[in-house]
């Protein structure tokens, strides 16, 4: 593949609204070895050696032992590679851009490589990777010049891709840089269209995404054994994704494991923001598989799962908020409370439209519940410009930070 610039979507959104946040975002790598210890503890004796493909000559080796090291954790190797693009004297404005220009800021450093999910290490020693691994070498680096970097999952894009009787998901993964007050996302992919579904992850919860993205390469190849392998991992890791219950529900399907493929696919339903395209997912699957009937018999329990999802509520309300039927947005927001109560999303909604009827206390009840519940900005500015990123321009593209 050509080698080309590696683009960057910069947005500073000072609250994005966030699904119930993890009760720990940042791990030491110790604390990580121990929590990802302690959750594939049943599991380590099965994984014996996976090789994955990673791109353009690039293999990826998944072991017991690689298990436990984070994704993004830089060898001394590559942090010797890395101490020219430090600037430690100096702001962590100064910092961050001087990190990122000496990273990212040269056409020929890297090539993007959609299928090239990597660590950090190799992503910085082979010149290549995705959204994903390019995260994974900023969120390693942006921590050893001491600034504070996350893993965010951005729900407005979902990776589908098909393969014969097979429809997987993916992950589009970008970085989020606090500095002060605001936060900056760095998107690796140039999009023009703009976020309003971006999720914190720990870095637990990241990982369980980064071995669903390796996973569902193998799934793809039809290497079955091992896909399930570090998709039970990948679950394990982070069990509320309804991407790995998807990748989970295709893959025991195609092993006419019926049962298990139906409780995963419900919890994938429970859990999407958008809940349609986990149907039409599984239309595909059942389609591919010309198991139309089975798919049939499904049909009613995976409507009444649908409808236990707060964000089926939510996309609802937020229908009739742009038809300025504002009474009838309250009521679907009040139902999706009572599923879910700690959805920031539901807030945020709540907050313009209470705005729209000029219920003025309402409002501000509303933008506290969305502070309480948006797990990120503590220091977010004054109301409303804050919580209302509809009206924030998105940014500009392949600019400096």
């Amino acid at each position: 593949m050509i080698k080309k610039q590696v683009p960057m979507i910069i947005l500073l959104i000072l609250s994005t609204a966030c699904m119930r946040g993890p009760e720990q975002v940042v791990y030491t790598p110790d604390g990580f070895r121990r929590e990802v210890s302690d959750r594939l503890s049943h599991q380590f004796a099965g994984i014996g050696t996976i090789s994955v493909p990673g791109g353009k000559g690039v293999t990826q080796v998944v072991t017991a032992g690689s298990l436990v090291t984070p994704p993004f954790e830089l060898s001394l190797r590559t942090k010797e590679g890395l101490r020219h693009c430090l600037k430690m004297g100096a702001s962590q404005q100064e910092r961050f851009n001087f990190l990122y220009n000496c990273l990212f800021g040269h056409s020929e450093r890297f090539a993007y490589i959609a299928d090239s999910t990597l660590s950090a290490d190799a992503c910085f020693q082979n010149h290549q990777g995705n959204c994903f691994a390019m995260t994974n070498l900023l969120v390693g680096a942006a921590r050893f010049a001491k600034i504070d970097a996350y893993y965010m999952l951005v729900e407005d894009i979902i990776g589908n891709q098909a393969q014969g009787d097979t429809v997987i998901h993916t992950n589009h993964i970008i970085t989020a840089v606090q500095i002060g007050p605001e936060r900056r996302l760095v998107d690796f992919i140039p999009n023009s269209k703009r976020y309003h579904y971006v999720m914190l992850l720990s870095d637990v919860e990241a990982t369980g995404l980064y071995y669903n993205n390796l996973g569902a390469r193998l799934l793809l190849e039809r290497r079955d054994k091992e896909a399930e392998t570090l998709l039970r991992v990948a679950v394990a890791l982070y069990p509320n994704s309804y991407q790995i219950h998807n990748n989970l529900g295709v893959l025991v399907l195609r092993k006419g494991i019926f049962l298990e493929a139906r409780q995963h696919f419900l919890t994938a339903l429970k859990t999407a923001r958008f809940p349609d395209l986990v149907l039409g997912n599984m239309m595909k699957t059942f389609e591919r598989s010309g198991n139309m009937k089975a798919f049939e018999l499904l049909r009613k329990d995976l409507d009444k799962a649908k409808k236990r999802n707060p964000y089926f509520y939510l996309s609802l309300a937020s229908r009739e908020y742009r038809r300025h039927n504002y009474a009838g947005a309250l009521r679907l927001c009040h139902i999706a409370k009572r599923i879910s109560g700690d959805v920031a999303d539901i807030y945020l909604l709540e907050f313009r439209i209470y705005g729209k009827l000029g219920l003025k206390k309402k409002q501000e009840k509303a933008y506290k519940k969305l502070l309480k519940y948006e797990h990120f900005d503590k220091d977010a500015l004054p109301m409303p410009e804050v919580v209302d990123p509809l009206e924030i321009p998105v940014g500009s593209v392949g600019g400096n930070p």
